[in-house]
């Protein structure tokens, strides 16, 4: 691990990081805002008059509690589209970018080994979404709590953000792989942003229709199913162990093909 390279990206990365994470939380606060337990059905109603095969590509999923209301909205849509973004940027610059521009042999001529170096950003990649989820999680509560005061059900709050947090796991291992197996920054994108965005396209395909259900299940995001959360369903469980091996397995897998390969540098 090395902590000079550890800072450096923090300041490589910090705008993008600070300009995703405000964004979600305005979004976050925004929805929280919206949330109206005595015109929640008036809501339900207005999105019925939407076409069902839209609200449900959206993944939008309007309860009747604050805590099914934001399940259904802020980690819906939203969440395949902020933490992803700041997952495939992040993900190509630490290792991929530095490759393609040359930069990697000067991290090389320092006294990091190439393992130190793929491990430290394998760290960072991890730590630097884990601050995303812990910021939102906690922001969401504060909020909550001062607007409307004992209507979120805290525990199942975090059990949802702890689901959310290890699907990203498994979202950034797949970028960070992609950033670790390839040379150039197109391959490096095209596979670490190619991959997610597919199965964002997949799951809305899959939500849209019941003859169209089964293409959702080749997506990842197919096992992040809050519902099923909240209702106990041990289904929930198994998603959270296979992104978190997924996850262990693609970092674990990009850390030896960086170790190994041969750079042009």
């Amino acid at each position: 691990m090395s902590w000079a390279l550890f800072k450096a990206n923090m300041r490589a990365n910090r705008f993008i990081w600070f300009l995703i994470v405000a964004i979600y939380s305005f979004y976050s606060i925004m929805l929280i805002g919206m949330f109206d337990p005595d015109s929640v059905d008036a809501l339900k109603e207005m999105l019925n008059m939407l076409p069902p095969e839209l609200i449900n590509a959206m993944g939008m999923n309007v309860g009747t509690t604050l805590l099914t209301f934001l399940s259904g909205t802020l980690y819906s849509l939203l969440l395949y589209l902020f933490p992803m973004i700041v997952s495939i940027i992040t993900n190509h610059r630490i290792i991929a970018a530095h490759v393609d521009k040359g930069s990697m042999s000067y991290l090389l001529s320092t006294s990091n080994s190439r393992k130190r170096i793929a491990v430290t950003q394998a760290v960072y990649s991890l730590i630097s979404i884990t601050v995303i989820f812990c910021w939102i999680t906690v922001l969401t509560l504060a909020v909550s709590s001062i607007m409307f005061p004992g209507l979120m059900d805290i525990n199942n709050f975090i059990w949802l953000n702890l689901y959310a947090l290890l699907m990203y796991y498994a979202i950034n291992g797949i970028c960070f792989f992609a950033s670790c197996l390839a040379n150039e920054s197109k391959y490096s994108l095209g596979l670490g942003a190619g991959v997610p965005v597919a199965f964002v396209l997949l799951q809305m395909l899959g939500d849209s229709g019941e003859t169209l259900s089964w293409i959702g299940n080749m997506s990842l995001y197919s096992l992040f199913d809050p519902v099923r959360l909240f209702a106990g369903d041990s289904f929930a469980y198994v998603g959270m162990a296979v992104f978190a091996s997924l996850a262990a397995l693609l970092y674990a897998a990009g850390i030896i093909i960086f170790d190994k390969k041969d750079l042009p540098i």
